[in-house]
Formats: C-alpha cells, sequence, structure tokens
C-alpha cells in the first residue's frame, strides 16, 4: 500500500488517494496566475481578457438617446435584455427598496414596467421607457400576476 502525498491516507494509488488530493496537492505547487492588462487608451489595471476599461470602452451605449427604433435591428431577446439592464440600472441608482411593493419580499425582485414597453412608440428612447415612475420592484410572483393582470398596482 501506498500513502497519499496531500493526507497520508493509505491508497491503492502511487500517489494520490482521491482526485480532490491530487487537485489540491498540484495547485499549491503550480497555482494559477492571473495576468494584469493594462487599458489600450488610459493604462488602467484592468482583467486580462479585456482590452478597454470600462471608461474607455468604444461603443458604450448611451441609453438616453436610444429609442426603441434603434434597437430593431437586434433579435428580440437583445432587445429585451438591454431594456431589462438599463431598468435594473435606474432603480437601483434612484435609491429605491428593493423589496416587493405588495409583500416586501426582498431576497430577488423583479423590476417591472407600470406602463408596458410594448405600449411606448417605436421613437421614445430607452431613458423615457425605464423612467423611474414606470419602475416599481416586485417579486416573481406577484411580477407575473401583474403582467397577466390578476392584481393592479
Amino acid at each position: 500500500m501506498n500513502q497519499c502525498i496531500n493526507c497520508q491516507k493509505e491508497t491503492k494509488n502511487a500517489k494520490f488517494c482521491s482526485r480532490n488530493c491530487a487537485a489540491s496537492t498540484n495547485n499549491k505547487i503550480t497555482p494559477k496566475r492571473q495576468k494584469q492588462n493594462s487599458c489600450a487608451k488610459c493604462g488602467e489595471s484592468i482583467k486580462s481578457a479585456w482590452i478597454y476599461c470600462s471608461i474607455c470602452t468604444p461603443g458604450k451605449l448611451d441609453y438616453s438617446t436610444i429609442t426603441l427604433k434603434d434597437l430593431e435591428g437586434v433579435s428580440c431577446y437583445v432587445i429585451q435584455s438591454r431594456i431589462r439592464y438599463h431598468s435594473r440600472a435606474v432603480y437601483k441608482d434612484s435609491g429605491k427598496e428593493l423589496k416587493c411593493l405588495i409583500c416586501g419580499y426582498s431576497n430577488h425582485v423583479h423590476i417591472a414596467h407600470i406602463k408596458p414597453v410594448k405600449s411606448f412608440p417605436k421613437e421614445a428612447s430607452l431613458q423615457e421607457v425605464n423612467s423611474i415612475n414606470n419602475l416599481v420592484a416586485l417579486c416573481p410572483n406577484h411580477h407575473w400576476e401583474y403582467d397577466n393582470n390578476l392584481i393592479d398596482l
């Protein structure tokens, strides 16, 4: 019988008793390195996979000027994703509490539109659609009920 290099348990294997022990030992010997890059424009330290920092990113979307018509060329999911992303950012920046307006649940909250997005004209900007006066925090259950006209706000 052999002894595990990591935990010194008896094992049939030549070096390790389990994959966990092998990984622990090998990660101590050769740890993964986090390569640091710098932004191509300003030189600020960034993650290795990135080229630009968040400030210098070219083509960064200005949600205040983008209209629903500008989003027409992309797929339906991308449009909905961008609208949701912007609505969450607007709600978070407003300082309102992230808890359901109806039941007070706060572990997982959706940001719902009071006036549906589809009711806005194509020329409406995302800033108009995602106005803080048009947004409300709801738990997933109440969001579904509100979207299906089972409850009123």
